[in-house]
């Protein structure tokens, strides 16, 4: 008898993991393409990869893209150690833990922008619609990096990020979204 895991088939998740950006990106799994065996699917025509490829293969970036059991990522964190170490042995040859794996202050930098956001959602009467700033220029947050990028032969970047992307009214507007391409009734 095989393992009742396997037979089961349980969620998986794809995990992008880009060796210049130093980040890993969660990135769903479809089991449209054709089976591998061990609950695993070709991910080639998986819709969502692209999204996420796009910024970094633009900069000529080289990622890697693996896969393991959403439970495993984000239900059990002795696992999930063990996932980033593999990843860290693997792919990138070492490094440090968490989404932190490449040195990036990731959890500093995300609980900055959360606590900026929360702030802002404050100053704006915690609003449970619509916010007059949402993404509003003055709220975009723009990197200092044009020197360095321009030194390295990259063009400046186009990807856009708001302090709105930390901020609770950004649900509001994620569901608008929805309803008005119908996956709400």
């Amino acid at each position: 008898m095989g393992n009742i895991i396997d037979e089961l088939e349980p969620d998986r998740m794809n995990l992008l993991v880009c060796k210049q950006c130093k980040t890993i990106q969660e990135i769903p799994y479809t089991k449209t393409g054709k089976a591998l065996g061990e609950g695993r699917y070709d991910q080639s025509d998986n819709p969502f990869i692209e999204q996420f490829i796009g910024t970094c293969q633009q900069a000529g970036h080289f990622g890697v893209l693996t896969d393991c059991l959403t439970v495993a990522w984000m239900g059990n964190a002795p696992l999930k150690e063990q996932i980033l170490n593999q990843i860290k042995e693997q792919i990138l040859g070492g490094g440090s833990k968490g989404l932190d794996i490449l040195g990036t202050n990731f959890y500093n930098v995300k609980d900055t922008y959360s606590a900026d956001a929360m702030s802002c959602y404050s100053i704006h009467n915690r609003p449970t619609g619509q916010c007059p700033d949402y993404k509003s220029d003055r709220k975009e947050l723009k990197p200092d990096t044009n020197k360095e990028r321009k030194e390295a032969g990259l063009a400046a970047t186009n990807t856009k990020i708001h302090l709105c992307d930390f901020c609770p009214v950004k649900m509001y507007n994620q569901k608008r979204a929805y309803q008005s391409r119908g996956l709400y009734n």
